[in-house]
């Protein structure tokens, strides 16, 4: 059977079930097999373990930690190649958010390790980036693992203390918001049967989950519905053991939660943030994990966050220069084989997905995001930055992914330089008797390389790069943006920072269909020569870590940069949310996770 043909036939049993009704175990590891033939159609693997060992692991600390969590709370076990790359991303990389180090944690005891990683961070990140870092340090202090200043006991009890007086909670403001109350909820789930005050506050909540849910069994952030609030709620509900088919406190109109997260289904099998719309990277894990949720509670299992595979955290160890060695390979993206069986519910997974195989991957946007964590739709992130520079340095070096037509003028002769340095060397390896094969495949090897790292990269100087904001030609209307870090001023005698805290005045952006507010900012970096560095592993995972060299957490750990769209914060990220004419965008920065900007910029 042809692969097209196998994905049509996968993609048809998924159940399509009457409004109102309960999805049985079966159906919904339908639903996850569906996810799992795109995303192995997408990136080329035959089977999950080859996704792991390949895909997964190259992307480790990137994009590949939720896809990991879900599969290992799936059944799935051989994560040894990634839990490698993994940990040789984290000892290469500085990781200044707290929630990132607090997933990174949690995708390690989602892989198996038993690496101290896992406890070490949870001192220096619990609470440090506000609420999203006690609830992710939660759920890693409910898997067992312990620190000094804090127990599972004492972050339960600041989260409670941090409810609103509607029942939610939210990163700012005074209502509750969808997402961070469904992820509240999922962290506090394991005391809901122990702890009186922990069921009192999660029935709080509850309520304003059951009310806030619309028509259609879904659920909305900032006005917009979209199946990532859908699936924080799903999520929340399972680790509680309530089933949202059968509590009639979350049926709406006869629509279940499940049954609304599947309008924002594509015919491919992966999911799109608004209904109808492109592939969505965070949509389409968070259904995924989601979904696993729900399965695990309808065979008895325990909650999504509460690991299988969890193991009791070893001493620290002395890295050796061959680890070392490895580190390096797993960092550059290679895979790492490793010897593993799957569990008996992997196999079959492998087995449902293993007929759907792909020829290529699709590429990957402006690798643009930040190590900040502090919405769900804003989960998966990178250290790895691609930095658009400023007109004072000597060039910018950007993927070739994300640009178009290049000039690529100096690769013949880069290219010509590296053969006739990989012959000339050659040479001087026999001249000097050193005649091993080894040498010469090491020489191949290294001139290969370079040659790919020549094609795939284009250098441009930076008077080429600025200015060169690419021409609207089929432009469907205008926006406004303006970039400020009012709350800044005075607060340091750096020359980048303005006077009166504008870097960029209300300026207007010729806008084609489908541009985001990301390529707004990109086409004003361009424009005007203002830096910034951001990074991630597609553009759905956007994430601006600086703009004008004022970066996140440089003014404390709950600093960092923000985008509104007409006055709401979004909840999804700029690389995400598409533009309409005479839409007005700001970039704030923020020195407490955005409650001061109300008071700052207030008119």
């Amino acid at each position: 059977m042809c692969r097209a043909a196998a994905l049509v036939l996968l993609l048809a049993l998924v159940p399509i079930r009457a409004a109102g009704y309960g999805y049985t175990a079966d159906e919904v590891d339908d639903l996850i097999g569906g996810i799992l033939a795109y995303k192995l159609e997408e990136s080329g693997a035959d089977d999950v373990q080859e996704w792991i060992d390949g895909y997964l692991s190259e992307k480790a600390g990137v994009m590949s930690e939720w896809y990991i969590i879900a599969l290992s709370q799936d059944g799935v076990r051989g994560m040894g190649s990634y839990e490698r790359a993994l940990k040789g991303y984290i000892g290469s990389t500085k990781i200044n958010s707290a929630t990132m180090r607090e997933k990174y944690a949690l995708a390690l005891c989602a892989a198996g390790s038993s690496d101290s990683y896992i406890a070490d961070i949870l001192d220096d990140s619990i609470g440090a980036n506000g609420i999203m870092s006690r609830i992710y340090g939660l759920h890693v202090l409910n898997n067992g693992y312990t620190c000094d200043k804090y127990t599972a006991e004492s972050v339960a009890d600041e989260l409670l203390d941090l409810q609103y007086n509607d029942g939610g909670w939210a990163l700012f403001g005074e209502y509750g918001d969808i997402d961070v109350t469904a992820m509240t909820i999922q962290a506090l789930a394991p005391y809901y049967d122990e702890r009186g005050d922990v069921r009192a506050a999660i029935d709080r909540g509850l309520e304003l989950l059951s009310r806030r849910q619309m028509d259609d069994g879904g659920y909305q952030s900032f006005g917009t519905p979209n199946p990532e609030s859908s699936a924080q709620v799903l999520v929340a509900l399972s680790a509680l053991g309530i089933d949202c088919g059968e509590d009639s406190r979350f049926i709406k109109d006869g629509n279940t939660i499940i049954d609304s997260m599947l309008t924002y289904r594509r015919a491919d099998g992966g999911y799109s943030h608004v209904a109808g719309g492109d592939f969505n990277e965070t949509a389409t894990i968070q259904a995924m994990y989601s979904f696993v949720a729900y399965k695990r509670m309808l065979e008895g299992e325990g909650p999504l966050y509460v690991i299988d595979a969890r193991q009791p955290v070893s001493a620290p160890v002395q890295t050796t220069a061959a680890q070392t060695s490895a580190v390096t390979t797993a960092k550059a993206g290679e895979s790492v084989s490793t010897t593993a069986t799957s569990h008996s519910s992997a196999s079959e997974k492998v087995t449902t997905a293993s007929s759907v195989s792909a020829t290529s991957a699709t590429a990957t946007g402006t690798a643009i995001t930040s190590a900040s964590d502090t919405a769900s739709h804003i989960s998966a992130s990178s250290e790895l930055p691609t930095t658009v520079t400023s007109a004072g340095t000597s060039a910018a070096v950007i993927s070739s992914a994300d640009n178009g037509e290049k000039s690529g003028g100096y690769k013949p002769v880069a290219i010509i330089v590296i053969i006739g340095a990989g012959a000339l060397l050659s040479v001087l390896l026999l001249a000097l008797g050193k005649r091993s094969y080894k040498n010469f495949i090491f020489v191949g090897a290294a001139v290969a390389a370079g040659v790919v790292i020549v094609l795939v990269t284009d250098i441009r100087s930076a008077d080429d790069y600025y200015g060169s904001a690419s021409e609207k030609t089929n432009a469907v209307g205008t926006v406004t943006m303006e970039i400020r870090c009012d709350t800044v001023v005075g607060k340091s005698d750096a020359d980048y920072i303005p006077a009166d805290g504008v870097i960029l005045p209300v300026t207007t952006f010729d806008i084609e269909a489908g541009d985001t507010a990301y390529d707004v900012l990109t086409d004003a970096a361009q424009t005007y020569g203002i830096q910034i560095d951001a990074r991630g592993g597609s553009k759905s995972m956007i994430y601006v870590a600086g703009i004008n060299y004022i970066y996140e957490l440089d003014f404390g750990d709950l600093s960092g940069w923000v985008y509104h769209v007409n006055g709401i914060s979004p909840s999804r990220n700029s690389g995400d949310y598409v533009l309409s004419d005479g839409d007005v965008i700001e970039w704030l920065y923020t020195c407490e996770l955005g409650h001061d900007l109300n008071e700052v910029y207030e008119e």
